[in-house]
């Protein structure tokens, strides 16, 4: 399965999501939550369908030294982390390397902490909004696409901390690693496509542009706008 780009992605997965609900015990009021930055586009038309304002929560991988590509887990805007409990040689580590290994993670939180609290005060203040309450509502996170799940999940525990009654995780493309490894994290996962083998996100898009933070910034202000007519009674 190709998708158009990231807005056809977003109106495909918001219409899954509805009927997806529709059947469901989940109650309102929902609460769309996109991940910075390709998540935005597509959770910016499943908040059009919804009716509400879309929301975001900045997440990003922690990689493994030297393997800026290899995500040993994700850090969110709100101090969370999560580690892959697959690190490959982690068993092997001496009681020094450990100590290193250990440093390195917390050195690789604090910046990442950082660097993800200012983005996201930086996107609501651009878009001269605050950012919504989660407590009590049934929260809808959602991507482009989740290969190793690691921001995903960040996301996940960061919706439950800041107390969500029910969390739901959408995309229209995902691994089944990822949808085995997160399963247990969240109420429901909601995907259009799960190819096995799993390639590259980009791959399953004609059109993979990369989203700007204009873009982000935009997607806020529009969303504000959102009539609440077809949202929650969908």
């Amino acid at each position: 399965m190709q998708f158009l780009n990231r807005t056809d992605a977003g109106v495909q997965l918001a219409e899954r999501l509805a009927n997806t609900l529709r059947a469901s015990d989940f109650p309102a009021p929902y609460c769309i939550i996109a991940l910075p930055r390709g998540g935005v586009p597509v959770g910016l038309e499943v908040a059009r369908r919804f009716g509400t304002a879309l929301e975001i929560i900045e997440s990003k991988k922690l990689p493994y030294p030297g393997q800026p590509e290899f995500a040993i887990g994700a850090v969110s805007a709100d101090g969370v982390i999560v580690l892959n409990n697959d690190i490959p040689g982690q068993d092997e580590l001496n009681v020094q390397e450990k100590r290193k290994w250990h440093n390195y993670i917390e050195q690789q939180r604090t910046l990442l902490l950082d660097m993800t609290s200012k983005a996201e005060a930086q996107f609501y203040r651009l878009a001269g909004r605050r950012k919504a309450s989660l407590k009590g509502k049934t929260v809808i996170i959602v991507d482009d696409g989740i290969a190793t799940g690691m921001t995903a999940l960040a996301a996940v525990e960061t919706a439950r901390k800041q107390g969500a009654a029910k969390v739901f995780l959408a995309a229209p493309v995902m691994s089944k690693e990822s949808m085995e490894e997160l399963k247990p994290h969240c109420d429901s996962i909601v995907t259009l496509s799960m190819p096995d083998p799993f390639c590259a996100v980009g791959l399953y898009y004609q059109d993979f542009s990369q989203t700007r933070d204009e873009e982000v910034v935009q997607a806020l202000r529009d969303s504000t706008g959102f009539a609440a007519t077809t949202s929650q009674a969908l």
